[in-house]
């Protein structure tokens, strides 16, 4: 049980560390953004990985570019006749669908004669989606009158924006009660639900010609008969980035106005149309870089007419996953080595990494940053872990090194080093050193008629009366058998004289306290002392000072024996 305390007890605080520190990344606004950019990641790597989708061939973006601006001498914002007259090239081409990712609202100028135009080219066009906006007080602002007249379909181009501004998720339908004031009571009534629908989804409704059903119970849109995309209680959902801006077929604007393209370019396609220059804004961070606004749309267009809709593996299993995995690398270190743990860590980093991306060619979200992340703190846990035991191995063994195993003192070769480091110290800062030496009286006797085992139990009591007389600094160790050596630091003879009273009669008391046979049990001690200030010459080495302790000892024994008789 003690081989696998120290391990146990590393898992244990391991597991509290990573689910505390998962609880802080949750609620941290920088730790998910940390999150959602490992997440961005594998979108690169499957956009290099994979083909791309079969519907891209059905879809085409027309630019608004710097190029146009000038090759069709317009400033932006473009007068909307410039617009008529690109729809109406769009229409005489068969396209399928064309989508406006602009808003127009309100009047171009003070007269209605541009607007009107751009009306009756939606109405010859036939399937036309125009964009809207929310006011300040988050009111749609519909296009104007008179497009609508031309029976265009519209939808919202507002997206969500990430802490770090990327986008990343979006509103699919923005559900909303209406409601109106009773006359007289001023009591506000509920008239009924009603959604907004976004411009991508807009456009899929108008490629297949039907209409848009929000089912806020099942929390699901309705697009084409029974094909569905499930989002949020808010109405938003993942976009799932499936090309990059520079993977759709682009036509810049000036050559449909101009006729200088294909029409079987366009032919039956869904045409997008929108600003692609920086100079001309609407350019957004996402996890492919910096893409136009239609590029983003035309990403949910794609995902979902594909049928690819990000699917994300429920918290509790990417987190069971991660701490699993965290605990195998965890036990590479503890059990085998450092080494071994690091290649262990290698394997499981490799592993979950695939995990994560095998699960992303699929469309599953298996949270990889808290996959990465459990390996990797594993692996530092791990080498912290091996390097504390690697230590405490160590210490222990130095402990047996200097330490006397029968009764935890000292060593007396420890205490020799212990004395000439204080002795240069001493003779430097002219301050005192005193030893004292001890010896068990007719310690022979005892073994002899009360046998080894009960010697050895009066050296260790000997050993805790002497570890007990000292103060905190000072030094015990045992000399061999039944002596030991005390190291009194800053101690003149005469603090070691009055120890030495000390000592024995702490000695006394506690041999009254042992059976009869052992009560008349003593102690003989012998001390010396080093004072730079009265003799700076004498003793003159470490060494001598003990055989002056030991002499000492020598005749204090001497003495008591005459006082016996």
């Amino acid at each position: 049980m003690k081989k696998f305390f120290y391990p146990l007890t590393v898992f244990l605080l391991f597991s509290l560390t990573f689910f505390a520190l998962i609880s802080y990344f949750e609620e941290s606004e920088a730790a998910q953004t940390w999150v959602l950019q490992t997440r961005d990641l594998f979108f690169k790597i499957r956009r290099l990985s994979s083909p791309l989708p079969d519907a891209m061939n059905e879809m085409v973006l027309v630019t608004i570019d710097d190029a146009s601006c000038e090759k069709l001498g317009a400033r932006w914002p473009w007068p909307r006749k410039l617009f008529a007259s690109l729809i109406d090239a769009l229409a005489r081409s068969n396209t399928a669908v064309v989508g406006l990712n602009l808003a127009f609202t309100g009047l171009e100028g003070e007269e209605e004669a541009s607007t009107l135009l751009l009306s009756e080219s939606m109405r010859r066009q036939g399937n036309t989606v125009v964009g809207a906006v929310f006011d300040k007080e988050n009111r749609l602002i519909k296009p104007h009158p008179l497009l609508l007249e031309s029976h265009v379909r519209y939808g919202y181009l507002e997206k969500i924006v990430d802490p770090d501004l990327s986008i990343r998720r979006s509103y699919l339908v923005r559900p909303y009660r209406l409601q109106r004031v009773l006359s007289g009571a001023g009591a506000l009534v509920e008239t009924g639900q009603f959604s907004e629908y976004s411009f991508p989804l807009q456009v899929l409704a108008a490629w297949k010609g039907s209409d848009l059903y929000f089912h806020p119970d099942e929390g699901w849109v309705e697009w084409d008969k029974k094909r569905r995309v499930f989002v949020d209680e808010d109405g938003s959902y993942p976009i799932n980035y499936l090309a990059d801006g520079s993977d759709f077929h682009k036509i810049p604007a000036w050559k449909i106005i101009q006729g200088r393209f294909r029409p079987e370019e366009v032919k039956g396609k869904i045409v997008l149309v929108g600003l692609a220059s920086s100079l001309l804004a609407d350019m957004h961070s996402t996890p492919f870089g910096i893409m136009p606004g239609a590029a983003i749309h035309a990403n949910e267009v794609l995902a979902i007419v594909s049928g690819r809709l990000l699917r994300f593996a429920p918290g509790e299993v990417t987190l069971g996953i991660s701490w699993l995995v965290s605990i195998l690398v965890l036990s590479f270190f503890l059990f085998r080595s450092f080494w071994v743990g690091l290649l262990g860590y290698g394997a499981c980093f490799s592993g979950a990494f695939l995990l994560s991306q095998m699960a992303f060619l699929k469309d599953v979200v298996v949270e990889p940053f808290y996959l990465l992340f459990g390996t990797s703190f594993a692996a530092v846990a791990g080498g912290l872990a091996n390097s504390f035991r690697l230590l405490l191995e160590k210490q222990g063994l130095e402990t047996k090194v200097i330490h006397d195993k029968m009764t935890g003192l000292y060593t007396y070769d420890f205490l020799r080093w212990r004395l000439e480091d204080e002795w240069r110290r001493c003779e430097k800062l002219k301050l005192p050193v005193a030893v004292a030496m001890t010896d068990l009286d007719h310690f022979k006797k005892i073994n002899d008629t009360l046998g080894h085992e009960v010697g050895n139990e009066m050296i260790k009591r000997a050993g805790a009366v002497i570890k007990e007389s000292v103060r905190g600094y000072d030094v015990v160790a045992r000399y061999g058998g039944d002596e030991f050596v005390v190291l009194l630091w800053h101690a003149s003879l005469e603090d070691a004289k009055d120890y030495r009273n000390r000592l024995r009669s702490l000695y006394e008391a506690m041999a009254r306290t042992l059976e009869p046979a052992l009560q008349d049990s003593s102690i003989s001690i012998g001390v010396a002392a080093f004072d730079p200030r009265v003799n700076p010459k004498f003793p003159s080495r470490p060494q001598q000072l003990i055989e002056e302790a030991d002499q000492d000892l020598f005749m204090d024994k001497k003495d008591r024996r005459k006082e016996a008789r």
